[in-house]
């Protein structure tokens, strides 16, 4: 009997994965991919990417993500497009099994387990306020699989199974920051109840040196950092949840469902700690420590709690086994996200399928680059080019394996992590403030500053410059 029930739980799971990916898509090569795609094809192929790895390589020293998609890629010979798209099934399948578990850890009633994962997986990509994350990415991440332990340790510890340590553990090499936030939420959850033996949970404050004046100019443009700089809708996010947390203990107290009722309110307990913490530590050290751990994002698995509580109650208390109110709750949800992706990433496929021709333009060039130049060919980019109309966020160097100068929109995140790079950073985007105005002079300059020999325009293009390459949206010229 119970192996029967683990037979249809994994088939049920994968047909929840394959509806995720049908509402949520997938994209290769997108925002932070941008980063992780080039440190694994390093990692794959040694000579590619002479002058610029530092803006992704440093991150292999943090987590074993790129080592791990690099090693099995080798050991099975699937070709690398189509074992990332293989890991991000693999990594949706484990999160919402995560879920499945903690759920039934919660609440006994079947039709609200399966209502509460049915919920998480159609809302993947469901933003977590203020923090810029979503709960599940569009394209494979190492969050999504630390995530995915770290549910694991929550039963782990809802259990009382030393195990938890071992998926803490887990979740750490493929994510230290959002582990360490994990924890959080995970130290309150075992913690013996407050009324028998009182606890005070402080975080340690580290300080570090001073920040340089080249990284603090760059974090002042990202406010998500500064929960201060927040929004008044940005912080109803972070209160919102709470307080259905907090209802939902309530009736578990009610409904004797201690397990709930502890879940609720540990992660309400954790939640605040965590933000108290992380307003104190961003707006009163003027050290690069905290800021660079982007501590609101303790918020992350918290919103993964809430949502999948929500959805079970509304399995519980509205659907239950009626088809008619399950289609009517989920057929106008998943609409509106598949809605919104389409918004997102309107210039290719929802699912971007591995072998397929891309649509977007801008990838078309990307692609040309990778099967036409010199593999140590040295490119510039407007810095500002993955918010180009069209463009979708794509990352030159991991779909092109090409280098490139330092951009403004995704080597910035890197700079935060690894604030030396900040004067690389600079230097590299000095001079290109003004890309639509530059001439052939200005690229002539950057090919003797730098040593890039290649530019990729949009149109008309710079008179005196070769383009071998040119199509509806922008054209790849050589630096004579």
């Amino acid at each position: 009997m119970k192996q029967a029930r683990r037979v249809r739980d994994f088939f049920l799971l994968l047909g929840m994965t394959a509806a995720a990916l049908a509402v949520n898509g997938f994209h290769r090569g997108i925002e932070d991919m941008a980063v992780y795609l080039p440190a694994i094809k390093k990692l794959l192929t040694p000579a590619l990417y002479p002058y610029d790895a530092a803006f992704f390589l440093l991150y292999i020293r943090l987590t074993v993500f790129h080592s791990f998609v690099a090693g099995v890629t080798r050991a099975t010979h699937i070709p690398l497009d189509w074992m990332i798209f293989l890991l991000h099934l693999v990594s949706i399948f484990l999160f919402l099994l995560g879920c499945l578990m903690v759920i039934r850890k919660c609440i006994a009633e079947e039709v609200a387990q399966w209502a509460g994962v049915a919920f998480v997986a159609a809302l993947l990509t469901l933003p977590v306020t203020g923090t810029a994350l979503f709960l599940v990415d569009q394209h494979l991440a190492p969050r999504t699989l630390a995530s995915a332990f770290l549910l694991f340790a929550t039963v782990a510890v809802l259990n009382g199974q030393p195990r938890a340590l071992l998926w803490v553990f887990l979740a750490g090499l493929f994510h230290p920051t959002i582990t360490a936030y994990g924890i959080v939420h995970l130290a309150v959850l075992a913690m013996p109840p407050i009324g028998r033996r009182p606890a005070i949970f402080l975080p340690a404050l580290p300080m570090s040196e001073p920040a340089n004046p080249i990284w603090r100019e760059m974090m002042s443009r990202r406010h998500f950092q500064y929960p201060l700089q927040w929004t008044w809708y940005e912080w109803l996010g972070v209160g919102g949840p709470l307080v259905f947390l907090l209802t939902y203990a309530r009736v578990g107290r009610r409904n004797n469902m201690p397990v709930l009722d502890r879940l609720c309110t540990r992660f309400v307990i954790s939640t605040i700690v965590g933000v108290v913490a992380a307003v104190i530590s961003t707006s009163c050290f003027p050290t690069q420590t905290w800021e660079r751990l982007e501590p609101m994002r303790i918020l992350h698995l918290t919103y993964v709690i809430f949502v999948l509580i929500s959805g079970a109650f509304l399995g519980s208390y509205v659907l239950r086994k009626h088809w008619i109110r399950w289609l009517a709750l989920f057929l106008p949800i998943s609409l509106g996200m598949f809605y919104a992706q389409r918004q997102e990433f309107p210039s290719d496929r929802h699912i971007e399928w591995p072998g397929i021709a891309p649509r977007n333009a801008w990838v078309q060039a990307f692609e040309w680059v990778r099967e036409n130049t010199p593999q140590n060919a040295f490119f510039v980019l407007d810095p500002e080019y993955m918010k180009r109309p069209g463009e979708d966020v794509r990352g030159f160097r991991g779909i092109a394996e090409r280098g490139e100068l330092a951009d403004n929109v995704k080597d910035n995140s890197v700079v935060e992590v690894f604030p030396d790079l900040a004067y690389q950073w600079k230097l590299e985007l000095a001079g290109r403030e003004k890309w639509s105005s530059l001439g052939l002079a200005d690229f002539e300059r950057m090919k003797k500053k730098f040593g890039v020999g290649w530019v990729i325009l949009e149109g008309p293009g710079v008179a005196g410059m070769p383009c071998p390459y040119v199509n509806r949206a922008v054209m790849v010229c050589r630096i004579p």
